[in-house]
């Protein structure tokens, strides 16, 4: 009878040391999940909150033929909350990536950054303009990237169809 009692408390203490050992691991399983879940709502509360937009007349967007190549110019406007990154940007007309080097960026105002509610000029030039002419209309998709916003980032994007005049 002694063994089976001492059997029994060994059986018992060995049952709450697994157990309690396994509630650790739960308890630090479940505190990374709620981690990773609240980093997840941040990032979709930040491109609720990022928003840029086409400003000026789409029936109207001036094509310089000056230069060479011709020259698109385009305004965007930060409607967003944050600022956004003139940097970072991905520029496509009529399904074209224009490269960086053909995309000039100047932030109207005289300000330094791309804050809500600020105008960006964006001049872009590619041989590919030298085809168009006035009247034509082209289609005219961007995405910018944010500046970093509690160490994350979004982007906002807009897209839709101009027509050249110059």
């Amino acid at each position: 009878m002694a063994d089976g009692g001492v059997s029994t408390y060994i059986m018992l203490i060995s049952a709450l040391l697994i157990s309690s050992s396994a509630s650790a691991v739960l308890i630090q399983e479940w505190s990374s999940t709620s981690r990773v879940i609240q980093q997840q709502q941040r990032g979709l509360q930040l491109s609720e909150e990022l928003s840029i937009d086409f400003a000026g007349d789409p029936m109207n967007v001036n094509i310089d033929r000056t230069p060479s190549p011709d020259e698109i110019t385009l305004y965007a406007l930060n409607t967003g909350e944050h600022p956004m990154d003139t940097t970072e940007m991905e520029i496509l007309i009529d399904g074209l990536i224009i490269p960086s080097s053909g995309v000039t960026t100047t932030i109207l105002g005289g300000g330094t950054d791309w804050n809500p509610n600020v105008m960006l000029q964006i001049e872009l030039s590619n041989t590919t303009f030298n085809s168009y002419s006035d009247n034509d209309d082209i289609s005219v998709f961007i995405t910018a990237s944010s500046e970093s916003v509690s160490g994350m980032t979004g982007s906002a994007s807009f897209g839709l169809e101009v027509r050249l005049n110059g």
